[in-house]
């Protein structure tokens, strides 16, 4: 689905990018736009203390328009979609270039395209004047978004995202920009996103890219992103062979994602089944061994499980005064047979991750 979404994301765009040339050739030619200029920049300039008036150009403000409408429509076929989302690079403290020039330099395929980016006002410009730069486009104008400034705390049981910090938070909101930076690990970002559709969807977001700099963005039934990447189908500069329906597309999955499903790794099975416990949880979790010499699993741990954010809760006990909890960050492989599994980031671990692992792979049996 997400796959089909693209491309026909990708498609529209080329045509509307075609009609709106087509169009411009039409009428009169227009002087250059001064040098060192562009005659695409809108509300954006230097950052969120300079802000410049946007030009008067009819053509650039109908594409800009139209652009964010057709990311909306083909949201729209999605519901379970609750925004998009594209990493636009990584700013440095001492860069001194303007906001626009810097995204027309390290963005330029996206913002030539989809120049509504450019159109983004200075107070929806948050998180200061450098990190990582993400675009956060609601699904529609009937969306709510606030996005909070977080700082990651030791709680007992893990570290964890604490707001401290409201960023913006509108009922009917409109595209922002967010910088985002990191804590003491890359997987600790200090922002945190909160969506909500008109017909109830829930999504929160702590903003990740994975090795080539794409958005790593939650999932929900069947493993489908809650979230659009449009970078992917609007020029970003990602790497030459990077495919958003391939092996790079490993996601952290949701409870109903992973309900009723089934793990194993060497002589362990790991059992998740869907409610039937303490509504705080998601589910029933086991774990089961195969010991030396026997060929049926034996029951080990049994307690109970749910996502939280990234991670995967549980609170096992093997009924002998011995328990396991942790958090424990996961992703779900583009075809849901497999489950990359890693150590908690507060150093807990699981029988089937041996002394000095930190991760592992296991793959679904059934589910």
């Amino acid at each position: 689905m997400k796959r089909l979404i693209l491309l026909r994301f990708f498609a529209a765009l080329v045509s509307l990018t075609l009609a709106l040339s087509l169009t411009a050739c039409g009428g009169q030619s227009e002087p250059p736009p001064p040098e060192g200029g562009s005659g695409m920049a809108g509300a954006l300039s230097g950052g969120k203390s300079n802000v410049s008036e946007p030009k008067d150009d009819p053509d650039d403000s109908e594409k800009a328009e139209s652009g964010l409408d057709l990311l909306r429509a083909c949201m729209a076929e999605d519901d379970q979609l609750a925004g998009a989302v594209a990493c636009l690079g990584q700013r440095e403290p001492n860069d001194t270039l303007p906001l626009t020039d810097w995204l027309l330099e390290n963005s330029g395929g996206l913002v030539s395209e989809l120049p509504f980016v450019l159109e983004i006002p200075a107070e929806r410009v948050l998180g200061g004047e450098s990190g990582k730069l993400y675009c956060i486009v609601p699904r529609d104008e009937n969306t709510s978004l606030a996005v909070n400034h977080v700082t990651w705390e030791s709680q007992g049981n893990g570290v964890w995202p604490v707001a401290d910090e409201v960023l913006y938070r509108e009922e009917y909101a409109q595209p922002v920009l967010v910088f985002v930076n990191y804590e003491e690990w890359p997987d600790e970002p200090d922002t945190e996103i909160n969506l909500v559709t008109n017909n109830g969807l829930e999504v929160k977001w702590y903003p990740l890219t994975d090795a080539s700099g794409c958005p790593v963005v939650p999932t929900g039934v069947n493993y489908a992103p809650m979230l659009l990447d449009f970078g992917a189908a609007a020029g970003i500069d990602y790497p030459e062979d990077w495919e958003p329906a391939g092996d790079d597309w490993w996601l952290p999955p949701t409870d109903l994602g992973l309900a009723d499903s089934t793990w194993v790794c060497d002589d362990w099975m790991m059992d998740l089944r869907y409610g039937g416990c303490d509504p705080d949880y998601a589910g029933i979790a086991e774990l089961y061994h195969r010991f030396e010499d026997n060929v049926e699993m034996t029951q080990v741990f049994s307690g109970v499980w749910r996502m939280e954010d990234d991670c995967l809760r549980l609170e096992l006990s093997a009924g002998t005064g011995t328990s396991l909890s942790g958090s424990f960050p996961i992703l779900i492989s583009p075809s849901g047979e497999k489950m990359h599994f890693q150590r908690s980031r507060s150093g807990e671990g699981v029988p089937f991750l041996p002394d000095g692992i930190d991760v592992i792979e296991l793959t679904r049996s059934c589910g």
